[in-house]
């Protein structure tokens, strides 16, 4: 009887999670993002900065930036180092506060495709979130500006607010890394455009191949 009752809590929570990794294309945070990065219909004035970045960011031109899920594995890689990365790299550095490139000089894609490459160069993390901050949610995609927030928070010693960082163990444990407020999390991750915090977790771990 015992035995019956524990296969069942596995199965039970063995679904639970498998429900919460769905990913809801319907659910209002999905759709302002998707709202949010398409540049349907839009202009931006500085065409040769945005390809520069999308092709250093390694995403597609044609297509509108990926949906961001919220969650990142501490210590992995955003794409390979290439030299075109390293010159965009370096025209963001030289970007001043009011010269970081936001939606209205690049589009969505080009903001997006400079947060992926300041995830690349720890000077430029630091650098790049309070540009991000200041140009307000309608030129900084506010789901990259939570998780750049959150990984600078952890750089310097405090806990993130969104919780969006992870780490993976030698056996391939994912844990939460250090997070402020946790019951409020949701409400923030809301305004920043980013899936609950139980979506994220759960696919933060199905990334992880087991070992």
């Amino acid at each position: 009887m015992r035995r019956a009752a524990l296969l069942l809590l596995v199965a039970v929570a063995a679904g639970a999670q498998r429900q919460a990794c769905r990913v809801d294309t319907t659910a209002e945070w999905f759709v302002k993002q998707r709202a949010w990065f398409s540049d349907q219909g839009r202009t931006w004035t500085n065409d040769t900065l945005r390809a520069m970045l999308v092709a250093a960011a390694g995403l597609d031109a044609s297509k509108p930036a990926p949906v961001e899920m919220g969650w990142q594995i501490a210590g992995r890689g955003t794409g390979p180092g290439t030299t075109s990365d390293s010159l965009a790299i370096d025209r963001l550095k030289r970007a001043g506060r009011g010269g970081w490139p936001g939606r209205s000089t690049v589009g969505g894609l080009g903001a997006h495709a400079a947060y992926l490459l300041a995830l690349r160069d720890t000077g430029l993390t630091r650098r790049a979130l309070h540009p991000f901050m200041e140009a307000g949610p309608d030129e900084s995609p506010a789901p990259d500006v939570a998780t750049l927030e959150d990984r600078n928070r952890l750089m310097v010693g405090r806990k993130q607010l969104y919780g969006t960082q992870f780490s993976v163990d030698a056996q391939g444990a994912v844990t939460l890394l250090p997070m402020e407020d946790s019951a409020h999390a949701d409400l923030r991750r809301e305004e920043a455009m980013l899936p609950p915090f139980m979506v994220s977790a759960c696919l933060a771990r199905s990334s992880v191949a087991p070992r």
